[in-house]
């Protein structure tokens, strides 16, 4: 075709310009061609850019076209049809590159956005099994911070505490957690949360032993502190901000003598 003849005198000065054009054309064959003639465009738009990111662009494209035939704004395709491509579209991006966790929480965004809770973990426990183990953190955080936005704040909750578990050092877990208790108006939730890291519970001697391997760095606490204090100046009252003072200064007397 004429557009096609076109892409191959382009001289394209970014990637993502080139990406950008490729997407108008699949966006035609998207309205007006036919699945194969999609497909075909699809295979030489990945050979002229990054195949996962084309895949990617016609994901969100046939997603958007999910949410317009819900709506009703969708001109020539019906709810069911719709759907029916964009996961047919999800399931081949994800057997295609199963070892890129983007690729899989875009499939999980789409399910939890649009109610499907019980497919979404079905398809997590696959993501974790075709993904590298070190990708399983982040992943999983993702996901639960989707359930926070789509799904059940339990159910984020028990993911993130399961996460906390397992890597208690981690204050990235630990901040993403507290923003969405926050974002989602659970103040109590956040503080609850604080108060767990800054007084784990007395266990017995080998418990003990454990908790004292999985205690964070004085840095680490310090920065805890500050993201606790700066939340009751937004959300709480001057008896919360005096409260995490106090607690501060308990810590850094309980970590001094310790040390001594």
């Amino acid at each position: 075709s004429i557009a096609n003849r076109a892409f191959d005198r382009i001289e394209f000065r970014q990637e993502r310009e080139k990406l950008n054009v490729w997407t108008a054309l699949l966006t035609l064959e998207l309205k007006y061609g036919s699945s194969k003639s999609l497909q075909d465009t699809i295979d030489r738009a990945c050979q002229h850019n990054n195949p996962k990111q084309v895949y990617m662009r016609v994901c969100e494209m046939l997603e958007r076209e999910v949410e317009a035939a819900k709506t009703g704004n969708a001109s020539s395709v019906d709810e069911v049809e719709a759907i029916n491509r964009a996961d047919e579209m999800f399931a081949r991006a994800c057997k295609k590159f199963k070892s890129k966790k983007t690729v899989w929480i875009s499939h999980l965004t789409y399910l939890l956005k649009n109610g499907r809770h019980t497919e979404a973990h079905a398809l997590l426990k696959r993501a974790l099994l075709s993904l590298a183990q070190y990708k399983h953190v982040e992943t999983m955080s993702k996901f639960a911070q989707l359930e926070f936005e789509y799904g059940s704040a339990e159910r984020a909750r028990t993911i993130f505490d399961g996460l906390l578990e397992k890597h208690p050092k981690k204050m990235d877990l630990v901040f993403v957690y507290v923003d969405k208790e926050v974002k989602n108006g659970e103040i109590q939730a956040a503080r609850n949360l604080f108060e767990r890291i800054v007084n784990p519970p007395t266990e017995a001697d080998p418990q003990e032993q454990q908790k004292k391997k999985k205690k964070m760095s004085d840095k680490q606490m310090k920065a805890l502190f500050k993201k606790w204090y700066r939340m009751e100046e937004i959300h709480g009252d001057y008896e919360t901000c005096d409260h995490v003072k106090e607690s501060a200064r308990t810590y850094v007397e309980r970590s001094t003598a310790s040390k001594s």
